[in-house]
C-alpha cells in the first residue's frame, strides 16, 4: 500500500507543477476578461487541490516511515514538459484532452480504494476523491459550466480535516 500511496504523492508534484504552468502561461486570445478570470480561478483551484492532497499525503507517508520530496525535480520537470505540449491547445480542444488524459487515473485510484484494507481506506478515499473532483470539474467545464465549484467543495472537506 506505500508503494501506492507514494505513487500517487508523485502523481500530486506532477500535478501542481502541471497545472501552475497552464496558470502561468494559458491563454486564450478569443476568451473576454471574465472568462479569463474564471480560467484563473479554475487553475488556482487545480494547484491547491494537488497542494492539500499532497500536504495530506505527507502526514501519512511520514507515519508509515516512507521518504518522499516534495520538490521532485523529475516529477515536476515532467509536469511542466506535459503542459508545455498543451499549453496552445484551444480551450474547447484543451478541455476535452484533459478529460481523456485523467478519465484513467480516475477509475485507477477507485480500484485502488476498493482494493486498500481498512486501516488505509482514509488516505486511499482521498486520492481517489482528489481525482474524482478534478475529473468532474473538466467535465463541468465541457459543459460550459464552472468546474471551480467542485474543486472548492473537495478543497473545503479536506481542509476541515
Amino acid at each position: 500500500m506505500e508503494t501506492r500511496i507514494h505513487s500517487a504523492y508523485k502523481g500530486e508534484v506532477y500535478g501542481i507543477s502541471f497545472f501552475t504552468y497552464f496558470a502561468d502561461h494559458y491563454s486564450d486570445s478569443s476568451a473576454n476578461v471574465a472568462t479569463e478570470n474564471a480560467r484563473e480561478a479554475l487553475w488556482e483551484a487545480l494547484v491547491l487541490v494537488e497542494a492539500l492532497t499532497a500536504d495530506l499525503l505527507e502526514e501519512t507517508l511520514k507515519a508509515r516511515g516512507v521518504s518522499f520530496d516534495r520538490n521532485d525535480e523529475e516529477m515536476r520537470r515532467k509536469g511542466e514538459e506535459d503542459a508545455h505540449a498543451w499549453v496552445v491547445l484551444p480551450w474547447s480542444e484543451l478541455v476535452k484532452t484533459l478529460i481523456h488524459w485523467v478519465a484513467p487515473w480516475e477509475l485507477k485510484y477507485r480500484e485502488w480504494l476498493d482494493d486498500a484494507p481498512a486501516d488505509c481506506h482514509a488516505v486511499f478515499l482521498l486520492i481517489a476523491e482528489h481525482e474524482t473532483a478534478i475529473y468532474q470539474c473538466w467535465e463541468a467545464e465541457q459543459r460550459g459550466e464552472t468546474g471551480v465549484d467542485i474543486l472548492n467543495d473537495f478543497i473545503r472537506k479536506y481542509t476541515a480535516i
